[in-house]
């Protein structure tokens, strides 16, 4: 065609050509193709790094799982959130006048994900990086560390959840100091790896920030206010509280010795023999069936959400309970519902006196995280994250209602019974209460 056109009507026509080319290349996406970009990537890079979490934590043997993994899907993951390119073009779209409700929903949760993870300063930003590498070093220390007691003059291999159980329940001193002792143990072992170093690099990265600190940093990026805010409000609740908090060591001191505040043995002294006798009203193997009968009385659903448990502890697993989840639950632009999958952990040993009750404890806590997250109908994964900008006291508000009701007398005058089916006698509760309550 252009062979046998003039050279003036060629030039007319290439100019044209290239002008159509800039309008496109000027002209951004519509914010719904931007919207679904953005989400789709992110929903990559967050099941990246929380199959590595989880198969690290729960020191899984597949040979996939390495800290290694997690520092690089850790730092692909933030890298994506702190993108100054994607904070430009979604404050682009925000100060369009034609979003749906939705867009701008959408959009205004961007900016302030993208605004939590976004690091003017390259120190601070190499600091971050070092910080993740200390990180992963220590807690792939901290899981192979041999830990125990040294009881009877032999050592006893016991995690951190037997040797607070032992603590909680056994009649010998000595035994509960020599576990007060292990528990100590990780602090010395924690600073000898690495601990000191990772303080030190957090806080300098959060200085570089203009942050008090790293927990300054850390306060503000998900409250949205900082560390002195938060500690008037910690100081008026613990300056009124003190006064029933030294009443109440008297009064234990009083009832049962001075040697019932040492740290050993205050738990035993508040509720070990209560806590022996309510331990065959929480058999573990009955958690599960509790859990989902309460939950489904309460009418929670968790909508069609696939889970992963494991609810038992064992040596290496992390020795704390908590639910992620490698899918969030989100609304897809073609308004289809995405499921999550839950990942969540308790620390159960039924051989351990008062271990059913405490993992059911947690088992009901995750639980109620699982159920709050699963139930997130929104735009964009990025509503269904437990990191910043989601504040810890949202997060944390229904999981710990759910497990309050462990203690409750109703709950437990319904679900709590031994493995003959006989429920929790009233007498039982009450000795619990009355043993408890003055100190709590």
């Amino acid at each position: 065609r252009l062979v046998t056109l003039t050279f003036a009507e060629r030039c007319c026509t290439l100019a044209a050509v290239v002008s159509r080319q800039r309008i496109s290349m000027s002209t951004p996406p519509p914010p719904s193709s931007f919207i679904e970009d953005v989400n789709n990537q992110y929903e990559g890079f967050h099941r990246a790094f929380e199959e590595q979490f989880w198969g690290t934590k729960m020191a899984l043997k597949d040979g996939s799982y390495t800290v290694d993994a997690l520092t690089k899907a850790k730092g692909e993951m933030e890298a994506f959130l702190a993108s100054k390119e994607k904070l430009a073009q979604t404050r682009g779209y925000l100060a369009r006048s034609d979003l749906s409700e939705a867009e701008r929903a959408t959009l205004a949760i961007f900016e302030r994900t993208f605004g939590c993870y976004i690091m003017e300063s390259e120190a601070a930003l190499a600091l971050r990086e070092k910080c993740t590498a200390i990180e992963g070093t220590l807690e792939d220390a901290r899981n192979k560390m041999r830990l125990g007691a040294v009881l009877d003059g032999a050592f006893v291999e016991l995690s951190s959840v037997g040797l607070r159980s032992k603590m909680r329940v056994d009649g010998s001193e000595a035994t509960r100091k020599a576990c007060w002792e292990g528990l100590r143990s990780i602090g010395e072992f924690v600073t000898a790896n690495g601990f000191v170093e990772l303080v030190r690099a957090r806080n300098a990265m959060a200085r570089e920030l203009g942050y008090e600190d790293f927990y300054d940093y850390k306060v503000t990026q998900a409250e949205g206010f900082g560390k002195g805010a938060l500690f008037g409000m910690l100081d008026t609740l613990e300056q009124g509280t003190r006064p029933l908090m030294e009443e109440a060591r008297a009064n234990l001191a009083a009832a049962k010795g001075e040697a019932a505040l040492l740290a050993y043995n205050s738990a035993y002294m508040m509720a070990g023999s209560v806590t022996q006798k309510l331990d065959p009203y929480f058999p573990f193997e009955r958690a599960v069936e509790q859990w989902g009968r309460s939950f489904a009385a309460l009418g929670i659903s968790y909508e069609g959400a696939s889970m992963r448990l494991d609810l038992l502890d064992r040596k290496g697993k992390y020795s704390n309970g908590f639910c992620h989840w490698p899918q969030p639950a989100w609304v897809k632009a073609d308004g289809s519902f995405q499921p999550t999958v839950t990942h969540f952990t308790s620390l159960a040993d039924p051989s351990a006196v008062g271990s059913g009750h405490t993992a059911l404890t947690t088992l009901m806590h995750e639980a109620g995280h699982a159920a709050h997250f699963a139930n997130i109908k929104m735009p964009s994964p990025l509503f269904s994250q437990e990191r910043a900008p989601t504040s810890v006291a949202y997060a944390e508000l229904q999981s710990m209602f759910l497990d309050s009701l462990v203690g409750d007398a109703a709950w437990r005058f319904q679900y709590a019974r031994d493995r003959e089916g006989s429920p929790l006698p009233f007498a039982l509760h009450e000795e619990d209460v009355r043993a408890k309550h003055p100190y709590e």
